[in-house]
């Protein structure tokens, strides 16, 4: 199952990343469950302009050694796939509720969709 984002246009305000002002995008997801798991409202994505993404969100399971599986997937407004990017957690504590906090690099691919990127889904497991 495929949870939908909604975008926050920020492409024309210059971000700091890497102490460089550059142009960026971010999503943010509602509350997420699967199964014992949860990943709390106001998960954000970010895209920057170079291809430099971050996922941030609180995340917490019922039972202990869970492990969250999902992909990002970037979408255009034509609902073409620009590109997906596999994301895993650990959570192994039950009832700790823990910040994942993941950022990725520079990437071509992202960098050169930049423009296009309207619609992220998140499709996930636990």
């Amino acid at each position: 199952m495929e949870i939908k984002s909604v975008l926050h246009e920020e492409a024309n305000k210059g971000a700091f990343n890497a102490g460089l002002a550059m142009a960026y995008k971010f999503w943010t997801f509602g509350q997420i469950g699967r199964g014992d798991c949860m990943i709390f409202a106001g998960a954000v994505f970010t895209l920057y302009q170079d291809g430099t993404t971050n996922w941030r969100c609180d995340i917490r399971s019922s039972d202990s050694g869970d492990e969250w599986d999902g992909d990002i997937i970037c979408y255009n407004a034509a609902n073409v796939e620009l590109w997906r990017d596999h994301y895993h957690f650990n959570i192994s504590d039950e009832n700790a509720t823990k910040r994942w906090d993941e950022t990725r690099g520079a990437n071509a691919a992202r960098a050169n969709s930049f423009a296009e990127a309207s619609t992220l889904n998140f499709s996930c497991n636990c």
